[in-house]
């Protein structure tokens, strides 16, 4: 008995249900291969792969196989499964035809010594209807984007929803929605690289759909991605889609900007972690200053056998003259530029407005993701009881039931974790409101106060850039919030202050149209981000 190769392809869903699918080819392929006396030796299958190209995997395996004189005869379902194009079906057919390969098709028949006008005119009508489909797919993903909805399947955080024939949408998916969003909370801190939030995700539990861990080059996707915050976009067009979004824009865009300055103070992990590192620049040559340790365990016995300095990347290499500033020094003196600013009283009662509302959405939000994932967490208790109900009733054997159980109960675990962490941080944004408070009521003592980590989110709010020449505080470019802030008015700086800061004007950066309770909206998000 000869032997066969068989071929079978399906490339989409749809077509699965329209009797196309890969168990249907398979099965009618060998049943005809048996009678026409062939034994099938190798079935080969392309899932997902459009017709249109010859270049498929499996395809081009199958060909390299023939070369190799391990079949008699290729057997296929219907040519429109095995080519949509005329001139790969003739060539490929040509080709068997002087290797002595039989070309037999269920639907056609023998396509090997029949008329290649007939083969050739099946092969046009299917890559006639290839062009159709094609066409229909292309006006259906355009009718689809203009009814407010992404053509392409959504991003992580989202599901799809819709059964079958049915217009598909999607929605935020209740347990990686959440998760989603405090991924961008926890990078517009500026204090994650992208390889902590990998690691990040995998603690929750959110991997890729092959199992594996999800690449930093996604997670930088993902943090691009505007769909998050509601926008589609099809063929460079783009507009505000019908997506519930799961973000707000500002915290995007809040994003976007630690992303654009990745190679900056914000996110870069050193083995010191000096206080002022990014803020400080030399007011001879515009360079950002650096910090480093010099240590003599006999000259400075006193001072821990080491002392710090800030000083010009310039210094000593290319010419500039600024010389080095000890760090208890500039930061006592950037600790000072604290002492004499206060926010006013209007400011004050605004931010205590603002804080209440935040408490309170932060409460429901908390409250609203905790049943969420209790909910969840009582299906998959449910699916666990059902799997062991299956093991005690022999439906699933001992291997399958060990395999799905732990799988299961990880993601109880995960869940539960989950729950916890929620919890906390309830508490902690509870801790955050309070010390807006206490920034808002008294800047300096709260900043003097204030553990490292914080003092860095404090000068982030205030200082673009702090200039320093001839070891002082030369001159301060505050951020465009701030410089706004202070030409409203809301924070009263002294003269004597006042000079240094006039040294910039950074209005004109967001625009006069900028209203005043926007300002403050955006004051309360920074403090509390």
């Amino acid at each position: 008995m000869k032997n066969c190769f068989i071929y079978i392809r399906v490339s989409t869903d749809t077509q699965a249900t329209e009797g196309y699918s890969l168990d249907n080819q398979k099965r009618a392929c060998k049943e005809y291969a048996v009678n026409k006396e062939y034994h099938p030796k190798e079935v080969f299958v392309d899932d997902g792969k459009s017709g249109r190209t010859a270049n498929r995997p499996e395809f081009q395996e199958m060909l390299k196989k023939l070369k190799d004189k391990q079949a008699e005869c290729v057997i296929i379902y219907k040519i429109d499964r095995f080519a949509r194009n005329v001139t790969d079906f003739s060539r490929v057919r040509k080709e068997f035809i002087e290797a002595g390969i039989d070309f037999l098709s269920v639907m056609e028949g023998d396509l090997t010594n029949g008329s290649s006008l007939i083969s050739n005119i099946f092969a046009s009508v299917a890559e006639w209807e290839s062009e159709v489909n094609s066409t229909r797919t292309i006006d259906a993903l355009e009718q689809k984007f203009r009814g407010g909805w992404q053509p392409t399947p959504p991003p992580i955080g989202y599901m799809t929803v819709g059964e079958k024939n049915e217009r598909k949408s999607c929605e935020p998916d209740p347990y990686t929605a959440p998760i989603i969003k405090e991924l961008f909370e926890l990078y517009a801190t500026g204090n994650y690289s992208l390889l902590e939030l990998q690691d990040w995700l995998s603690q929750k539990d959110i991997v890729s759909k092959s199992g594996t861990i999800i690449g930093h080059s996604v997670i930088n996707n993902i943090l691009r991605n505007p769909f998050y915050y509601g926008l589609i976009r099809w063929h460079g067009v783009s507009k505000i889609g019908k997506q519930k979004p799961i973000l707000k824009k500002d915290l995007f865009d809040t994003c976007q900007y630690v992303l654009a300055k990745h190679r900056s103070f914000l996110i870069r992990k050193r083995k010191h972690d000096f206080l002022l590192r990014g803020f400080i620049f030399c007011d001879n040559c515009e360079q950002r200053y650096t910090a480093e340790w010099h240590y003599d365990a006999h000259k400075l016995k006193n001072r821990g056998g080491k002392i710090g300095y800030y000083h010009c990347q310039k210094r000593d290499r290319n010419g500039c003259s600024a010389p080095y500033v000890e760090i208890e020094d500039l930061q006592k003196q950037v600790e000072d530029q604290f002492k004499k600013m206060q926010f006013s009283q209007k400011f004050i009662e605004m931010v205590v407005v603002k804080t209440k509302e935040a408490m309170t959405e932060g409460r429901s939000y908390l409250n609203n993701q905790r049943m969420q994932l209790v909910n969840r967490k009582t299906s998959l208790e449910t699916k666990r009881n059902k799997l062991e109900d299956s093991l005690l009733n022999e439906a699933v054997d001992k291997d399958t039931y060990k395999r799905l159980h732990v799988k299961i109960q990880d993601k109880i675990y995960a869940i539960n974790d989950r729950i916890e962490e929620l919890e906390d941080k309830a508490n902690i944004d509870t801790n955050l409101i309070e010390e807006v408070l206490s920034f808002t009521r008294d800047i300096y003592n709260t900043y003097k106060q204030s553990p490292a980590f914080l003092k860095r989110h404090y000068l982030r709010f205030f200082f673009e850039k702090l200039y320093v020449n001839n070891c002082k505080i030369s001159k301060i470019e505050p951020t465009p919030i701030f410089a706004i802030l202070r030409e409203n008015q809301e924070v009263i700086i002294t003269d004597n202050q006042l000079k240094k800061w006039n040294e910039f004007r950074t209005l004109s950066l967001l625009g006069e149209e900028i209203e005043y309770s926007e300002i403050i909206m955006e004051q309360t998000r920074e403090l509390l981000s």
